[in-house]
């Protein structure tokens, strides 16, 4: 295999630097809202971008790289199946507002949780980090019309939870 010119090397790696800043905070918060837990989010997330530098030079070539990104993060979490449940934080002394917001908070969270795992995944990628169903489902590697289903499904839920 031949050695990529140095001025490629270097926007090749430019690029993958850009991405990992903007979307490894956004990978973590989506695998917590998922359903991971702290640690194993952030192992996560650091697997799927170590996985996906490895293959910079054909991902950054890509329609949407950070869905690639988000596309291992998310089959990496599902093989896991790391789905165990977490200690609501306790918000004792807030403030009305801020009591107000975690209670809102909490009860999509709690929608969420409901939610069979690709329901909440593609609910979680379109409603929390913004993607389009089409972006949802470039990343999760199913059908435009399967996260459409799955977001219809998963806003009558979020309805009755709040």
């Amino acid at each position: 295999m031949t050695e990529a010119p140095p001025a490629e090397a270097a926007l090749t790696t430019a690029d993958f630097v850009e991405c990992y800043r903007a979307h490894y905070p956004r990978v973590i918060r989506a695998l917590r809202l998922g359903g991971a837990d702290a640690g194993a989010a952030e192992d996560i997330a650091q697997e799927a971008f170590a996985r996906s530098l490895v293959h910079w030079r054909r991902v950054r070539r890509g329609r949407n790289p950070p869905g690639y990104v988000y596309r291992t993060a998310f089959r990496l979490y599902a093989r896991r199946a790391d789905l165990r449940e977490e200690e609501l934080p306790n918000e004792a002394g807030a403030t009305a507002d801020i009591q107000q917001e975690t209670a809102t908070r909490l009860s999509v969270e709690s929608g969420l949780a409901t939610m069979p795992p690709r329901r909440r995944l593609c609910a979680t990628l379109c409603f929390i980090v913004g993607f389009t169903p089409g972006e949802a489902a470039d990343a999760l590697g199913i059908a435009e019309g399967t996260v459409r289903k799955q977001l219809e499904a998963a806003r009558d839920t979020l309805r009755s939870a709040l």
